[in-house]
């Protein structure tokens, strides 16, 4: 029978090698969200005879900064399952105990970003969210310009919040922030700084992929993406519509929040 309880030390060696089977992220970076996670969250697994073969995570470190208030949220992530372990629930369950471990920390909101379009009506039914913000891709060419300077999570983060003052936006927790650098690092990308702005990128193929570009222009989205040697910038923005983004619990999530952020 397959128990699904939280995470304990021992299971790490088995969690790292099935989160790299199933989304082939680099070892390096994996290792480095365990490293983290007891700051960041915790999270669920399912135990097949003492043996892991499914895990979904809880990241707590999070907060929703509005004008007036401050609410922590859950973010869940990473649910993954053994491919012959699969046809069994065991991806709906496991999500639904992370969403239940979340709140028991604290958090008042649960949101995610599913893989795949197909996944927001499945994940709304089964812990409650739908999709409350959008996103918008333009492709530049790269184009020598500006010299970005890569800045540790501290700085980005005061940064960050700098430029977001008095917009209702996510706010990520030291330890949440050190794992988003280090998501960037392990696909090839950074933190930095750009002009008077900054940008979270990564690198995929011949792509950078900016993920956040908050007080820059377009020309230095550019210029990030010739630093980093690829031939063309992926510059992700918030729409009114467009790619669905994130699943959020139903609230009054403010229309222009800045989330950008996501896990992904």
């Amino acid at each position: 029978m397959i128990e699904i309880r939280e995470l304990r030390p021992e299971d790490r060696t088995a969690l790292v090698a099935l989160w790299h089977q199933v989304f082939g992220d680099p070892v390096s970076y994996v290792e480095e969200f365990f490293r983290l996670l007891p700051e960041i969250g915790s999270g669920v697994a399912a135990v097949d005879n003492g043996v892991p073969v499914g895990a979904a995570y809880m990241i707590t470190g999070l907060e929703l900064c509005e004008a007036e208030r401050v609410r922590r949220c859950g973010y869940l992530y990473a649910v993954a399952v053994d491919p012959a372990a699969r046809g069994r629930g065991l991806g709906g369950a496991l999500s639904q105990a992370a969403a239940e471990l979340g709140r028991a920390r604290g958090a008042e909101l649960i949101c995610t970003l599913p893989a795949e379009p197909g996944l927001y009506a499945w994940y709304e039914k089964l812990i409650g969210v739908r999709c409350a913000l959008y996103r918008e891709q333009r492709l530049l060419d790269s184009r020598p310009g500006f010299a970005p300077r890569p800045l540790g999570a501290a700085e980005y983060a005061a940064r960050r919040e700098a430029l977001l003052c008095g917009r209702p936006h996510l706010r990520l927790s030291e330890a949440a922030m050190r794992l988003e650098e280090a998501n960037c690092r392990a696909f090839g990308g950074f933190l930095c700084s750009v002009g008077d702005g900054i940008a979270a990128v990564y690198v995929n193929g011949d792509t950078a992929e900016i993920r956040e570009l908050l007080g820059a222009a377009e020309a230095e989205a550019a210029a990030i993406g010739a630093a980093l040697g690829a031939k063309r910038v992926k510059l992700w923005r918030p729409a009114r519509s467009g790619d669905p983004y994130l699943a959020f619990s139903p609230s009054d999530l403010p229309e222009n929040t800045v989330w950008n952020l996501a896990f992904d």
